[in-house]
């Protein structure tokens, strides 16, 4: 019942995946409700970047794209029940060191 996602990854050895939804595009519920769990650009926030949830050592299709179809299950539920049921931590923009 879900819809379909085409998604981008992008590694470079030494940093983290970066990961965006091409489509269909992430839209927020209202104006004055941002999506949650986002990098800016809309990326989604998949793992606290501080944590040992993914390393260079682990393979992107065990981790990054369940972790990203997760995200999308979350993103889904999000638009229908208004909370965010996915848990995590996500840094404030301000305190958030990563690169976008």
């Amino acid at each position: 019942m879900s819809q379909e996602y085409q998604i981008r990854v992008v590694y470079q050895l030494g940093e983290s995946p970066k990961v965006w939804v091409l489509s269909p595009a992430l839209v927020a519920r209202s104006k004055d409700e941002p999506i949650p769990h986002v990098y800016p650009g809309l990326r989604p926030c998949l793992y606290l970047p501080s944590s040992d949830e993914w390393e260079a050592d682990r393979f992107i299709a065990d981790t990054i794209i369940p972790w990203t179809s997760l995200w999308l299950y979350y993103y889904e539920v999000w638009h229908v029940a208004g909370e965010w049921v996915g848990g995590g931590v996500h840094p404030s923009p301000r305190k958030a060191r990563f690169k976008s």
